[in-house]
């Protein structure tokens, strides 16, 4: 063989071989490569909770722990996994989805774990991989029974809710995808402030407080199902001092109110005729009886002018977790049935229930 046919055949398989490097994958060449990196596919789960009246996320300083169930097209479970979120970790907080591509529905049941000092608020069916559904995965509030029914008497841990439907994309080369679940809370915090307008001091202990709804057991969507009445009584009952100007304008008095405090399950638009304040006297004498959802409304015209947004009556009841009703006596320790605030508003009632 001459010098130029061997030339020839080390070029041919140069050549050759330049054409298999070419044709392999990029994540199969690491070993020429290394500082290409891994090839993995990475999908991240962002979760965020602006579903409030600042617009803004909150999960980092009110999220405990996330409960993540994956469900195929079918709506079978085939992945979950669960996770509590550390405080000094949670603005960056996101769960890796050890799923392979493919198209899946994402449950989010968030705050079912907490800090373990007392009893969990709200409990989920266990879920097995391969046999739930995703119509069994409800939440239910953890409620006792006496001889009136079921209660609840606790401070409830903050419970948020999600869904996403994601489609985790092949990728041969590597990369990381990341994509946002939007929360929804559905606990609320109610406080009851009862004054006297003639400046007398109204003692908490002479009264009982209840809030009434069937609000107690929340479908995968997020819906309410059909459940058994469910009375809310105070975690926590105070009076509490207030300066009143009286008679003249630099004349100020301290007057005693009495300050109930109830947590409550999710608030809907379409339990208006079933979510009940009442309040009654120590002789068992109905005070007031007031429409709880009709009232949180009042104030949405306020926020949609504050903030100039317009919501529909659901938007704003999720959005709202936090509210103020204050009921006045007058000078004959009769209840004013026209005169109440809600927050800070004063709102003059007509058709409510109210004594």
């Amino acid at each position: 063989m001459d010098i130029r046919e061997l030339i020839r055949n080390v070029a041919a398989k140069v050549c050759a071989a330049s054409v298999c490097l070419l044709v392999l994958p990029s994540c199969s060449r690491n070993w020429l490569y290394e500082d290409e990196g891994d090839c993995s596919v990475y999908y991240r789960l962002r979760f965020r909770y602006d579903m409030n009246l600042k617009w803004a996320d909150a999960f980092a300083s009110e999220v405990s722990s996330v409960h993540l169930y994956a469900f195929d097209q079918s709506g079978v479970l085939v992945w979950q996994r669960e996770e509590q979120i550390d405080p000094s970790t949670a603005e960056d907080y996101s769960m890796l989805l050890d799923l392979p591509s493919g198209d899946y529905r994402l449950l989010a049941w968030c705050g079912l774990r907490n800090d373990g000092e007392r009893e969990e608020s709200f409990s989920v069916p266990e879920a097995l991989v391969g046999e739930t559904r995703i119509e069994q995965l409800q939440c239910a509030l953890n409620r006792r029974y006496d001889e009136s029914g079921a209660y609840s008497k606790e401070r409830l841990y903050r419970l948020f809710h999600g869904t996403l439907d994601v489609s985790l994309p092949s990728d041969e080369n590597g990369g990381s995808y990341d994509y946002t679940m939007y929360l929804t809370k559905n606990t609320n915090h109610i406080r009851v402030i009862l004054h006297h307008l003639s400046g007398e001091d109204v003692d908490v202990n002479q009264f009982d407080f209840r809030i009434e709804d069937e609000n107690g057991l929340m479908a995968h969507d997020n819906g309410l199902l059909k459940d058994e009445n469910i009375t809310y009584r105070p975690w926590k009952m105070q009076n509490g001092e207030a300066g009143l100007g009286k008679d003249e304008p630099r004349a100020i008095i301290h007057v005693k109110g009495a300050i109930a405090d109830l947590t409550v399950g999710r608030m809907m638009e379409a339990h208006r005729e079933k979510m009940f304040l009442t309040i009654t006297d120590r002789e068992g004498k109905t005070v007031a009886r007031v429409p709880v959802i009709d009232h949180a409304l009042l104030a949405k015209d306020y926020y949609e002018e504050e903030y100039n947004r317009t919501m529909d009556d659901q938007e704003f009841l999720d959005r709202e977790d936090d509210y103020v009703m204050t009921f006045f006596l007058d000078e004959n320790n009769k209840w004013i049935s026209s005169y109440i605030l809600i927050h800070s508003w004063r709102v003059v009632l007509s058709n409510v229930e109210i004594e």
